[in-house]
């Protein structure tokens, strides 16, 4: 590797490449996420697992172009902590489709739009990172917009607790109240990575 290719202008924009990437497979997984929760179609399980392996690869590619950078088009932690946050909202999608099938749980009104909710953050996700470098207002605007998924979530998060809880059955509370909790936390993460982003957005201007 010469120097100078480190200052490449494509060099640069192989994290920008990446980061699009990573956010184009969340979309995968979480259209995919609320197909499985709306059709129960078996076979989705497995595909939202081998999308969680690719999000994985794609970190790692993002964390070795990290460590062989000497400069970065944004603040190298920026890259990523954002990295980072988009891997663990897939991670949640997939523990949740994961415990949903061996669970055998049924899929609930509250399971539904909650996978909605997050799928909707996920295309604002991938719309921001797209217009990172281009248009960082537009790019800020639907960061807001996948923050906005965490209180959505919230709400029928604990909606769908307060009905688990008036149940009788022990077995079942317990099941949904797993799968949800792993929604919640993805939406978490949804709002982390439109912090992110504006975040990084600020630091540029």
């Amino acid at each position: 590797m010469w120097l100078s290719d480190l200052f490449l202008p494509a060099r640069e924009d192989r994290f920008l490449s990446l980061l699009e990437q990573h956010s184009g497979i969340l979309t995968q997984a979480a259209d995919a996420f609320r197909s499985y929760v709306t059709e129960g179609t078996p076979s989705l399980v497995a595909d939202i697992n081998e999308l969680e392996q690719r999000a994985d690869v794609c970190l790692s590619a993002l964390t070795t172009a990290l460590r062989d950078a000497f400069i970065t088009p944004m603040d190298r932690q920026d890259i990523y902590n954002l990295g980072e946050a988009i891997d663990d909202m897939i991670d949640y999608l997939n523990s949740a489709a994961a415990e949903i099938s061996l669970f055998k749980v049924s899929s609930t009104d509250h399971m539904r739009a909650m996978a909605t909710i997050l799928d909707d953050a996920a295309r604002s996700i991938a719309a921001s990172v797209k217009c990172l470098k281009s248009d960082p207002p537009r790019a800020w605007e639907r960061a807001r917009e996948a923050q906005h998924a965490e209180n959505l979530v919230e709400e029928r998060y604990r909606i769908a607790l307060a009905e688990l809880f008036d149940g009788d059955d022990i077995h079942e509370i317990f099941k949904l109240r797993e799968v949800y909790r792993h929604l919640s936390n993805s939406a978490d993460r949804a709002d982390a990575i439109g912090r992110l982003i504006g975040k990084i957005v600020i630091k540029a201007s």
